[in-house]
């Protein structure tokens, strides 16, 4: 899938105004519309994993069809064994923004 650039830079603007601590969120679809929905991180330490409330999750999965879930690093531009635990768990592609390098980085599922 491609994602608009436009989406990409709302994600690095958010990102950006969270520099310290990781961002989090969904890029979903809606009337063949993507869009970035941020939510808030959750984890008492932000500065190196994110979590995302249950219900904040279930609402927009009940509202939305989930493309991707989003997080940001600070510094890696790898996907952790925990983030890659949670793909398979939710069977959900992934995005990373690295703060650091200024790049994406994806993984699909299947």
């Amino acid at each position: 899938m491609t994602i608009k650039n436009e989406i990409l830079d709302e994600i690095k603007k958010y990102c950006l105004s969270n520099f310290s601590e990781e961002s989090c969120g969904f890029i979903v679809e809606n009337n063949n519309e993507l869009k970035f929905i941020p939510v808030e991180n959750r984890h008492f330490d932000k500065s190196k994993y994110f979590a995302i409330s249950p219900k904040d999750y279930l609402k927009i999965k009940q509202e939305y069809a989930i493309l991707y879930l989003f997080h940001s690093h600070l510094s890696n531009s790898f996907f952790s064994e925990l983030d890659i635990l949670h793909q398979k768990y939710h069977n959900i592609d992934m995005l990373i923004y690295n703060i650091n390098t200024d790049e994406f980085i994806e993984r699909k599922c299947k």
